[in-house]
């Protein structure tokens, strides 16, 4: 499976969310998720905001590296089971939790973090909102300050693309049904990243192109 379309019906039981979204992704999630922690975190004690923090696996990995973090996400449930793992591993104490939409980023100080930090987040959002919640994110780092993003993409070429969509079509039918609703392959996330402000520093693509890690500056 190349489609994370199904995200959504997951977000309903963060139980069994992990082990699906392991499923989905064919075991690139865990390898994203390390790749996003590692350049999220040159430096111990690094200020790290995380949009959309789901079961608390991603922000795991931020604390044990020795980052403080803030880990947003509007899922009450998700923030509970993230709040059971952070406490499992020892490290409560270095992550704050807050239930907030990624919209409502823009409340929180300016130039506060180090880096911010988006993974699957993204392509649960229409184009504008992705385009106000990485205006907002460039706005909370501090100079020279690190986004990094991993999420679902469309793919570049015709014949991935096709693929993709052929793939993903029963997927999306099967999340609509369940959820009401499905994620957005993301057209374009260099563009989209870059109209926000950050200089792209690097773009890597697996799983038939259709799952895309950036890692850009403000």
């Amino acid at each position: 499976m190349s489609s994370l379309a199904l995200m959504r019906w997951l977000e309903q039981a963060p139980a069994r969310y992990d082990a699906g979204m392991r499923l989905l992704t064919l075991g690139r999630a865990q390898r994203l998720q390390a790749a996003l922690a590692e350049a999220a975190t040159p430096r111990a004690e690094a200020d790290v905001l995380e949009i959309g923090c789901g079961t608390g696996a991603l922000t795991v990995r931020l604390a044990s590296r020795g980052a403080r973090v803030l880990a947003v996400d509007q899922n009450p449930e998700m923030l509970e089971r993230a709040r059971a793992r952070l406490l499992e591993a020892d490290l409560a104490g270095s992550v704050e939790l807050v239930e907030r939409g990624a919209a409502e980023i823009d409340g929180l100080a300016r130039s506060a973090f180090d880096a911010v930090v988006a993974g699957f987040a993204l392509s649960e959002m229409s184009a504008n909102e992705r385009a106000y919640v990485l205006r907002a994110a460039h706005a909370l780092l501090r100079p020279d300050g690190r986004l990094l993003v991993a999420d679902e993409t469309r793919p570049r070429g015709t014949r991935w693309r096709m693929l993709h969509a052929l793939l993903r079509a029963p997927q999306a039918l099967l999340a609509w049904l369940l959820a009401g609703s499905m994620s957005r392959p993301i057209p374009d996330p260099c563009g989209e990243i870059e109209a926000a402000g950050f200089r792209v520093e690097r773009e890597s693509r697996c799983l038939g192109d259709s799952l895309t890690l950036v890692v850009a500056r403000a």
